[in-house]
């Protein structure tokens, strides 16, 4: 049964207030899939000349987390004050690592249970909360393509993470900062 891994903190420089103050609300978790590997991508993530970070990393059954909960992670341009973003290893994605994508999706559906996002796909970010991928953001998210373009696995990941939200059991709390509920 997969467990949220232990969490490593390693804060990066690349982050900003949130303006929770101010009603800004996180309403959508976007899931990226990172350049390189796990230990590449934590350190170009936490490197000021980067200018990109995301709250956690994963690869396999680890995770690192980067930004806090209640600060802005900059990882999806205009919708960076509105969301939380989470890059999921490439082997979750191309079907060689099953156990990274019930990790993510464990990962995912802790949000989700935590801060009332609901864990199916916002089919538009500009407004309605949800999950989606960095690619449904189109050019205000930065114009990328990750984690997948392929429909098929990521239905099947929105099930894995709406499965684990209706499995529950999660601890109080995970990782460093707040959560804020919808």
């Amino acid at each position: 049964m997969t467990v949220l891994p232990d969490l490593v903190w390693a804060p990066s420089p690349n982050c900003s207030p949130r303006n929770l103050q101010r009603g800004c609300k996180p309403y959508l978790i976007v899931v990226h899939r990172p350049v390189g590997a796990y230990h590449g991508s934590v350190a170009w993530l936490s490197n000021p000349a980067s200018q990109a970070s995301a709250h956690i990393v994963t690869e396999h059954d680890k995770a690192t987390q980067l930004v806090a909960w209640d600060q802005k992670a900059w990882h999806a341009m205009a919708f960076n004050s509105v969301s939380y973003g989470v890059e999921v290893d490439d082997s979750a994605w191309d079907g060689s690592d099953p156990i990274a994508f019930a990790t993510a999706a464990r990962i995912i559906g802790y949000l989700c249970t935590r801060t009332g996002i609901p864990p199916k796909q916002a089919l538009q970010p500009t407004h309605a909360p949800g999950v989606v991928r960095h690619v449904d953001l189109g050019a205000a998210g930065g114009g990328h393509t990750d984690p997948t373009e392929n429909d098929a696995i990521w239905r099947s990941f929105l099930k894995t993470v709406s499965r684990e939200v209706a499995r529950g059991g999660y601890r109080r709390t995970w990782g460093h900062g707040r959560l804020v509920k919808l």
